[in-house]
């Protein structure tokens, strides 16, 4: 697998691309001498299935967190007062 220095690679991003595209080639990347990334093709599909898989994920862990906020809530209101007279009160304001 060769190596490329961030410079080259900023230098001659569209033929590298290219190549990894193209090519199924790999890259290390460096910076100042060090290895600090992998450049490697993808599959379509493959990408496409963890980006939905990810979205997912977000998706719940969203509902999951307002499911936590809207108990909290439940266990902080006021039980002698009830939400409408609430809502009211603030128009009134």
């Amino acid at each position: 697998m060769p190596l490329i220095g961030v410079r080259e690679l900023r230098e001659r991003t569209a033929e590298v691309l290219r190549r990894v595209r193209e090519e199924k080639e790999e890259y290390i990347i460096t910076y100042q001498g060090r290895p600090i990334a992998l450049l490697l093709p993808v599959e379509t599909k493959e990408i496409e299935a963890a980006m939905l898989q990810a979205g997912k994920q977000a998706v719940a862990g969203g509902w999951e967190a307002y499911a936590r906020l809207a108990e909290s809530l439940r266990q902080a209101w006021p039980t002698e007062q009830r939400t409408q007279s609430l809502v009211d009160a603030i128009r009134r304001e």
